[in-house]
């Protein structure tokens, strides 16, 4: 756990982020039922081969729970909204190795980690290992470059990120904040499969209508989704689940090292 949310824990009001009804830390249940429902998965629009989830719509309450978490100075709020994207993919039945995040470059002002401590919230739910397998990209922050947008052009796209590890097959879970249009998810996803994953999924708090495609019946078929309370059963093709080596949190498993 980040020593921020063990203090925060002390500090932060103990109040719905959407609504501010008391008692009611990180959502309340009204505005964020804890079973969220139909959490996916949809095709990525800007890449249909790869299965997006969602807690929900970008709008509304888990808006108002995400910008908190990111923007007003509660960060633990969004480990305990990855907790409950965790639970509910755990529920829907999504089957992973490991999971990893779309990793943020050091910018100054506040923390970027939005996408790790999701991560970590989700892989403990889901009580699967988590590792930063993918660099940040380079370039100007995201952010910034679509306030400075001209209106006659498109928005900013992010560069792809780099891989730290190359990967000997293993499905992965990646894991964002939002996803608005999915081309940062499918960069993403294009560089884990060019390192060796066999199959990526991406998984995030809240879309926007744009970032979900259509395919023949509105769904793709998830390679790793199972029955509820059932178990995955074992690919012969796959190498074999990943192991923790020590405490470096490392999948040796999956994890074949830089070439």
């Amino acid at each position: 756990m980040f020593l921020s949310d063990r203090l925060g824990g002390l500090l932060r009001p103990a109040r719905c982020l959407a609504c501010g009804a008391p008692g009611a830390w990180q959502c309340c249940a009204r505005c964020l039922p804890p079973d969220p429902g139909d959490v996916g998965p949809w095709p990525l629009a800007a890449d249909p081969e790869v299965a997006l989830w969602a807690l929900g719509p970008y709008r509304d309450a888990l808006r108002a729970a995400v910008l908190a978490g990111k923007l007003d100075g509660q960060p633990a709020a969004l480990t305990e909204l990855g907790r409950r994207l965790g639970g509910a993919l755990a529920a829907a039945g999504v089957g992973a190795d490991l999971v990893t995040y779309v990793a943020a470059g050091r910018v100054a002002g506040l923390p970027r980690d939005h996408a790790e401590r999701i991560a970590a919230g989700g892989a403990a739910a889901l009580g699967l290992p988590m590792v930063g397998l993918l660099a940040p990209s380079g370039g100007r922050d995201l952010g910034r470059s679509r306030r400075a947008t001209r209106p006659d052009r498109g928005p900013p796209t992010r560069p792809p990120p780099t891989a730290r590890s190359r990967l000997a097959g293993g499905r992965v879970l990646l894991v964002y904040d939002l996803a608005t249009t999915g081309g940062t998810l499918a960069g993403a996803a294009a560089t884990l499969r060019h390192a060796g994953a066999r199959h990526v999924e991406a998984a995030v708090l809240a879309t926007a209508p744009t970032a979900v495609g259509v395919g023949p019946s509105g769904r793709v078929a998830s390679g790793s989704r199972v029955a509820p309370g059932s178990q995955v059963a074992p690919d012969p093709r796959a190498p074999p689940r990943p192991t923790l080596s020590g405490s470096t949190g490392v999948a040796v498993g999956f994890l074949a090292g830089l070439s």
